[in-house]
């Protein structure tokens, strides 16, 4: 009876601890057409969302959109929006892709590797894109969400709430100012 309660109190514990500790985002700079390098830790202070997509995916193409919308919606209370495609053609299909969409955030490509490394996925794994990484105001990843995980079923309302929750959080610079 009491491995049960201490079972039923550990399960309840993060729910009352606000988001997970989370885990150091890797730094692996995301490739820009024209060559530039984007460097993630220059958004230390934000509330970062960082979508790993394909860019011949359909659930990737509604996640940018609503992205879009988010990085609207709360970029003065601290949100950063990126996206980076690593499916095997993006270098060369990130401009269209990019055009088609218009993202209001940067976007980028990245090779197997580099992909596989920011989403902590060992080589031989499949990755189910998007994978949206929620990453807090000192870089570490707090949530991670995978395009086959049931919650994505209900993709915006989880990615509002998890941003919402997020941008609660200290630390996080707001229009130029903590």
């Amino acid at each position: 009876m009491l491995h049960r309660t201490l079972l039923a109190l550990s399960l309840l514990v993060p729910v009352f601890a606000g988001m997970p500790p989370g885990r150091p985002l890797p730094d692996v700079p995301i490739s820009q057409p024209g060559g530039k390098k984007l460097d993630l830790k220059q958004y230390r202070g934000k509330a970062l969302v960082l979508a790993l997509i394909s860019t011949d995916c359909e659930h990737c193409d509604h996640a940018v959109d609503f992205l879009k919308i988010m990085q609207k919606e709360s970029a003065a209370q601290g949100l950063q929006v990126v996206a980076a495609a690593g499916d095997p053609d993006a270098a060369k299909a990130i401009a269209p892709f990019g055009a088609q969409h218009q993202p209001n955030f940067p976007i980028g490509y990245l090779d197997k590797a580099a992909f596989l490394r920011l989403a902590n996925l060992k080589p031989d794994d499949r990755p189910f894109v998007p994978v949206i990484l929620f990453i807090d105001a000192k870089g570490m990843v707090r949530v991670q969400l995978a395009g086959d995980d049931p919650l994505m079923d209900k993709m915006e309302t989880v990615i509002r709430g998890t941003i919402r929750e997020l941008l609660k959080e200290p630390g996080i610079t707001k229009n130029g100012k903590p």
